[in-house]
């Protein structure tokens, strides 16, 4: 299903929790809302399963498949929805929770008995848990209480799926595993997916496109690979990942600016020479080879923290260690007109 939004604004009180909000989502697609707290993605996801309504504005409208929806009346608009709690009903059993939605469907919809057996069966083995459908909740771990919450959502055969902050109470090893296994669940199902989250990393992974917002609007919109390696703003360089701050002068005639340069740790490299060209002059104040590149953090004569990446057979190559006066030079920076504060 395509779902269009146009204009949509939101306000509690004296607080703008969506500004003039106007975004496409394909059908099929897995888009990811990314931004901090407050930036209005959780508000924009409510709004879209109809749980919440924008505020009466003209030219504000939602369609789906180029239907357009009622604004001032909130309702279901037939979405599965996962909370980041789960939400599952303790007294019921894996196969009743999953089932759930089924037994409330309205008579004219509600498949028989036999039906949705058939259906938590196959949802079930779906999500990999077939030999614990007896259980309940609290005989499940964080991460098979989450897929039973999908499953459960996926059992009503939803066109949409929406997702808020699923994996924010997992720790950081079975939020990795889940959200690949949403990947690959995603490719199965005929489904559009809408993922709210502030996890940089999760929204990189599994998304096909992503979203970035920031104080009730979007500050970009693009591929993993567009917003990442092409930020059109600070803001967005700096919420994806680690970044190195410097302030140089910009030089324009006889009189020069003072501003900001922004490069990624991978994009730095550091040597004992000094060489040809600019470069920062600081000492070695700690080594961290574990992982899947060498840290190297480097404190500049003027008291600033710099951090460099680089894969491991250039780490050894080089031999630095802490305690050594070294160089570094930026490979790769962006320089941005506007700058922001929090």
């Amino acid at each position: 299903m395509n779902i269009s939004l146009e204009r949509i604004s939101r306000s509690f009180g004296g607080f703008t929790a969506l500004d003039d909000v106007s975004l496409e989502i394909r059908e099929g697609e897995l888009v990811a809302l990314l931004g901090p707290s407050g930036s209005g993605k959780t508000t924009l996801l409510r709004i879209i399963a109809g749980l919440d309504a924008p505020d009466a504005r003209a030219g504000a409208r939602i369609r789906f498949d180029g239907a357009e929806a009622d604004l001032s009346v909130p309702g279901p608009r037939h979405v599965g929805f996962v909370f980041q709690h789960y939400a599952l009903f303790r007294t019921m059993t894996v196969f009743e929770n999953i089932a759930f939605g089924l037994r409330v469907k309205p008579k004219r919809e509600r498949p028989g008995e036999a039906g949705i057996r058939t259906r938590v069966a196959e949802l079930l083995s779906l999500i990999q848990l077939d030999s614990i459908a007896g259980r309940y909740p609290s005989q499940l771990s964080g991460g098979q209480r989450q897929r039973v919450a999908l499953a459960r959502a996926l059992a009503i055969e939803p066109r949409i799926l929406l997702l808020d902050e699923p994996f924010g109470a997992l720790d950081a090893k079975v939020r990795q595993d889940l959200r690949r296994w949403l990947r690959r669940l995603h490719d199965k199902m005929p489904v559009t997916s809408v993922l709210v989250t502030h996890d940089q990393e999760e929204a990189l992974e599994v998304a096909d496109r992503i979203v970035v917002m920031r104080a009730g609007k979007v500050e970009q919109e693009g591929t993993p690979e567009e917003v990442f390696h092409h930020p059109k703003t600070a803001f967005v360089m700096d919420f994806l990942g680690n970044v190195n701050l410097f302030h140089a002068r910009m030089e324009g005639g006889h009189t020069g600016a003072m501003t900001q340069v922004r490069a990624r740790p991978h994009d730095l490299e550091v040597s004992r020479e000094e060489g040809s060209g600019p470069a920062v002059r600081g000492r070695v104040t700690r080594v961290q080879t574990a992982g899947a590149a060498a840290k190297i953090e480097v404190a500049t004569e003027g008291g600033e923290a710099i951090m460099v990446e680089m894969a491991h057979d250039r780490f050894k190559a080089i031999g630095i260690a802490a305690g050594e006066a070294v160089f570094v030079r930026v490979k790769d920076a962006r320089v941005f007109v506007e700058d922001y504060t929090i």
